[in-house]
């Protein structure tokens, strides 16, 4: 059964944490992280805002573009490595605060690659003909588990979420979803190029972690753009191999680095305005970047009506994959 994406919707949190403001905290300025990052600013969730509840907000955002009610929901995937809870879900969460009394969920976390995972996972449940409504939410709040006074790191990182209804495509209507893919490679030297440490069953929290500050992300950032600006390229070359660049309209990757995609374009021989970007606003928000870029490509009418749009993501794990649409 083919598959669409019925629904779409995002959320920011009001508050903007800018470069200028971060030169009050670490050593750097604006100039340094535009040059390196291409970011301005990004969203910062307030303290009693987590990442379920931002979820809610989006997903119910999807719900209304679609015109489904929540209680059409069959099934909910939230992709975020910074849940509410170690457990119950978020997904669990986001049933509750919309209302979608029928629907089952579960989490997926595979960090910046997440969405994309969880897109791959809803589309074989619609295809299969297993469920009709699936609801596929990003959300993050990784200020909770970003260290502030490293600024290889700090500069990065932002809160959001964002969210698709995906449907039979006879009722969607739009969006026919033509491929997707995921893959990973695992091991030690994988974890060392993006990880948070502790707080897991292999470093549980204590007092010594928590003065370490293992709670919160370590990145090698020279291993990341390598890994990305690779992975990006081949994503999007070998998704658009059966059909031709000429029938691409947008790419909407994981908003992962400006620079990084500009090598990736550069790679490809493909024009740097082909990519649609919002990363100098909103910063790398993970699980919750792909959905926010595709929500704000859609409104913006970024998306040609009968092109192909694809988006890629990686992260770690390591971790990739894509979607690859006709719009």
């Amino acid at each position: 059964m083919p598959v669409g994406i019925a629904g779409l919707g995002a959320y920011a949190p009001e508050k903007v944490l800018s470069n200028q403001d971060l030169e009050k905290l670490v050593d750097t300025s604006d100039e340094w992280i535009y040059q390196r990052t291409g970011i301005r600013e990004r969203r910062i969730a307030a303290p009693d805002e987590d990442s379920g509840a931002m979820g809610a907000i989006a997903a119910m955002r999807a719900l209304d573009d679609a015109r489904v009610a929540p209680e059409d929901v069959d099934l909910i995937l939230c992709a975020t490595t910074t849940p509410d809870l170690p457990f119950p879900t978020n997904a669990c969460h986001i049933q509750h605060r919309i209302g979608a009394k029928r629907a089952g969920g579960f989490d997926i976390n595979s960090a910046c690659s997440g969405f994309v995972f969880a897109f791959n996972t809803a589309v074989q449940f619609v295809q299969s003909g297993t469920y009709r409504n699936v609801l596929v939410v990003g959300t993050e709040k990784l200020s909770t588990i970003v260290n502030y006074e490293d600024r290889n790191t700090c500069v990065i990182f932002g809160d959001g979420a964002g969210a698709m209804l995906l449907r039979p495509l006879d009722d969607a209507g739009r969006g026919e979803v033509l491929s997707t893919s995921i893959s990973t490679n695992g091991g030690p030297e994988q974890d060392a190029v993006l990880m948070v440490a502790a707080g897991g069953s292999r470093l549980p929290a204590s007092p010594e972690t928590l003065a370490a500050k293992q709670h919160t992300m370590i990145m090698g950032g020279n291993k990341v753009y390598r890994f990305a600006v690779s992975t990006f390229a081949k994503l999007v070359k070998e998704s658009l191999e059966p059909y031709g660049y000429e029938q691409l309209g947008r790419i909407v990757p994981h908003q992962v680095n400006q620079r990084i995609v500009e090598a990736a374009c550069e790679r490809l021989d493909m024009p740097v305005d082909m990519v649609f970007s919002n990363i100098h606003k909103y910063g790398n928000t993970a699980a919750a970047s792909v959905p926010v870029a595709f929500t704000e490509a859609y409104r913006e009418d970024m998306l040609p009506k009968g092109k192909l749009v694809v988006s890629a993501a990686f992260g770690a794990g390591l971790s990739w994959g894509h979607f690859l649409v006709r719009w």
